[in-house]
């Protein structure tokens, strides 16, 4: 049987299938490729925290840190979690590590999925405000519960840091 040839349809030229398999690189763009890799990272897409969730955490998990948000404040990421570091600094000043090792796990389990908003909050209103340039015993003793990625995210700040006021000596 002959296929007949619609007009309706363009001529095409196909591959002859001569056993041979074509490379697929050409039928790749790097949008594909973007997309590609974003699924393969992120395989169950989970949805990313937002300052809403980080209210809700705090509020649930930390009643008494949920108590320190002022109404001025309220609605502004980086004072909520600004709010946080307060809390989270009191309880090192006053030695108190089981309430700084509930703060820090909630940072880290909320950091882990933020947002960016949120991750630049945490990054900069809680980490950075609350451990650089601090040497005394009951920080460093705070600094060694925090998760992995929080302190790799602290020691960058501090090498930043440290860059800038090398360059500016």
């Amino acid at each position: 049987m002959i296929p007949h040839i619609s007009s309706a349809l363009p001529l095409t030229k196909l591959p002859v299938a001569d056993g041979k398999v074509e490379p697929a690189e050409h039928l790749l763009d790097f949008k594909t490729f973007l997309s590609l890799r974003r699924m393969a990272i992120h395989p169950q897409s989970k949805r990313l925290l937002n300052r809403v969730d980080f209210i809700r955490q705090v509020t649930l998990n930390l009643p008494e840190v949920a108590a320190l948000i002022e109404e001025s404040d309220f609605g502004i990421v980086h004072l909520e979690v600004g709010a946080m570091k307060l809390a989270t600094q009191e309880a090192i000043v006053h030695v108190h590590f089981s309430t700084v090792y509930r703060h820090l796990n909630l940072i880290a389990d909320l950091f882990e999925h933020a947002d960016t908003e949120l991750y630049d909050a945490i990054r900069i209103s809680y980490l950075e405000a609350l451990f650089l340039d601090e040497t005394a015993a009951p920080y460093v003793l705070a600094r060694r519960m925090l998760s992995r990625p929080l302190e790799n995210i602290l020691q960058q700040s501090e090498l930043r840091l440290k860059k800038m006021r090398s360059a500016s000596a």
